[in-house]
């Protein structure tokens, strides 16, 4: 059995250099040759110091998932500790916390026009949505909200969620599958079920609400359309681990970004459904080593840089017009958390990036 198990991962390492190979040939130009012919682009400013703006200090647990409202101000954080707390990024105040009923919360979002709107998940396998205007208003932060909804359908938990808008969200599961629902009714609308593993997260595509991607432990990334959800439009390949996050490029909706265990973040481009950069080292995953590369990432706003967790406490940025001329970050914030960064983001209007960690707390960097 040894042998044939041997014999099995030099035949995929074979096929997979073939691969890499065909791809290659497609290649016709790289992002650095071609941001360098349309003009010297502008040098990235890199921040005078690696100091935070802000420390979001309130929970007692593993931070497991952020999300930030429309506004770029108001930050929701999930922990291990059972509560959701929701920010002034600002002013580091806590707005209002949320007592959840299963203390293992994995994902966490915000609905983005009115930010009235918060759903969460876990262990659970729920998705359960608060309404932060039928909460109390008489100024107590900690006194709970009602649940709006608890909507039951994944057979595993809750890994994301992303609000369409205020009647639709869409969610993916360690059941392998994302779902889309209508809010009012709880009633599940779509099921996407082409993963053959965990949907470890998915991102929606910028200015069109009937598009999304999805990346898995399966070690692939597919998009989909809600009007087909019978089967997915593009699947693209080639990370050999496991997928930890995916995010649609906010200036360009035909590009996304990938990163994983195998210690590498790639840029896809649905034009030429392939992948168009590569930053970071590629090594073949452990599967008993617990540290997983790159955990999670975000671009900012023009879509020029993309700044990536890793499980090391550190956020790497990393320029993508130098794609083709180095895989190195543009520059890294070194010891940037105590412990393993969980979570990225980067608010909408692209003044601000907060990560969290398993050091329990949230930093927003500007």
């Amino acid at each position: 059995m040894a042998a044939k198990v041997e014999a099995a991962k030099q035949s995929v390492s074979k096929l997979q250099g073939e691969i890499d190979d065909i791809l290659k040939e497609k290649n016709d130009s790289t992002l650095y040759s071609a941001a360098s012919g349309a003009g010297a682009a502008a040098p990235i400013r890199a921040p005078p110091s690696t100091r935070t703006r802000r420390t979001l200090k309130g929970h007692f647990g593993k931070i497991t998932a952020l999300h930030w409202g429309g506004d770029s101000r108001s930050l929701v954080s999930a922990s291990q500790d059972g509560n959701l707390l929701l920010w002034n990024a600002v002013t580091s105040n806590k707005v209002k916390s949320i007592t959840l009923k299963s203390s293992y919360v994995m994902s966490v979002g915000m609905e983005q026009t009115k930010g009235n709107m918060i759903a969460c998940g876990g262990l659970d396998n729920l998705c359960t949505i608060y309404n932060l205007s039928a909460g109390s208003s008489n100024g107590n932060t900690s006194e709970p909200t009602p649940a709006a909804h608890e909507m039951a359908s994944h057979d595993g938990f809750l890994s994301c969620c992303r609000f369409i808008d205020e009647k639709n969200i869409i969610t993916s599961s360690g059941d392998s599958s994302c779902i889309r629902w209508d809010i009012p009714t709880g009633r599940v609308l779509e099921s996407f079920r082409e993963h053959e593993e965990t949907a470890m997260f998915l991102s929606l595509k910028p200015n069109d609400p009937n598009v999304f991607a999805s990346c898995s432990v399966d070690r692939t990334a597919k998009v989909w359309d809600v009007r087909a959800p019978q089967k997915s439009t593009m699947t693209f390949t080639g990370h050999l681990g496991d997928l930890n996050s995916i995010d649609f490029m906010p200036s360009d909706g035909n590009t996304f970004a990938t990163c994983s265990n195998d210690g590498t973040t790639r840029l896809w481009d649905m034009r030429s459904y392939q992948e168009v950069a590569r930053f970071g080292t590629l090594v073949e995953p452990d599967p008993f080593d617990p540290n997983p590369g790159f955990t999670s990432l975000s671009f900012s706003r023009s879509g020029r840089l993309l700044f990536a967790g890793h499980c090391d406490a550190s956020v790497l940025a990393y320029d993508v017009f130098n794609a083709g001329k180095t895989d190195a970050p543009a520059f890294t914030f070194n010891d940037a958390h105590e412990n393993y960064v969980s979570c990225i983001g980067v608010s909408p209007d692209g003044a601000a990036l907060c990560t969290g960690s398993w050091d329990c707390n949230l930093k927003v960097w500007a």
